[in-house]
């Protein structure tokens, strides 16, 4: 199985969908660099970087023509910017329910039907409590046999720039940056609500040029 780390882009929408929305269940797709399979690290394990996450929904996460129409849109963009689908995430609608549900299952199937070393990711509720230590993700790989997808944990992820990326989190609960993000559904309500989040993304940029700099001095 790959081992899988997160960019702070992709960190940052996710965990953003997630809070901004607590009460309901809410979803996801995870991109990486097209072509750029699976990268090795220096003990030859193979790797997949999620470069970029764009939330779903927030309303209703199963209703599959909506998914449909979302997927296609998702699929343009990421390709204009030589990215990929990798994958899915999901956070249940209870706080002690981290497991993979049949929707989060169905829904992850379709999404991974065409990347060979595709995954899912489960927010763990309770630990949203805990983001200045732990990465609040179940990391789950396909295992495919000839007529069903089953979904076997994995270790979690890695996060860019390990205990200073998770710095984030808190970031994002402090400065209220959560409050900015934009899925599918607020966009099908307004077109005007962009969700490719281009204003998340500069705020996480400069974030990131501030744990660099530090590291430098």
């Amino acid at each position: 199985m790959s081992e899988v780390q997160l960019s702070l882009r992709a960190y940052a929408k996710i965990l953003s969908h997630v809070v901004q929305y607590p009460y309901t269940a809410v979803n996801g797709v995870l991109l990486t660099v097209a072509g750029d399979d699976d990268v090795e690290d220096k003990d030859e394990n193979r790797r997949v970087d999620i470069v970029d996450a764009v939330p779903l929904f927030h309303y209703n996460i199963s209703l599959t023509p909506m998914l449909t129409v979302a997927l296609t849109q998702i699929e343009e963009y990421a390709s204009n910017r030589s990215l990929k689908i990798a994958g899915y995430y999901h956070a249940n609608e209870y706080c002690n329910d981290s497991e993979v549900g049949f929707v989060a299952a169905r829904i992850a199937d379709k999404i991974v039907e065409n990347c060979e070393e595709g995954c899912m990711l489960i927010v763990n509720n309770e630990l949203l409590n805990h983001l200045a230590t732990e990465l609040p993700f179940k990391l789950f790989h396909p295992v495919r046999s000839t007529d069903r997808i089953d979904w076997k944990e994995g270790d979690k992820p890695r996060l860019q720039y390990g205990e200073r990326g998770l710095t984030l989190g808190p970031e994002i609960m402090k400065s209220q940056l959560y409050r900015s993000v934009v899925d599918m559904d607020n966009h099908y309500d307004n077109v005007r609500c962009n969700w490719d989040n281009a204003a998340l993304d500069e705020t996480v940029k400069l974030f990131s040029e501030s744990l660099v700099s530090a590291a430098e001095e």
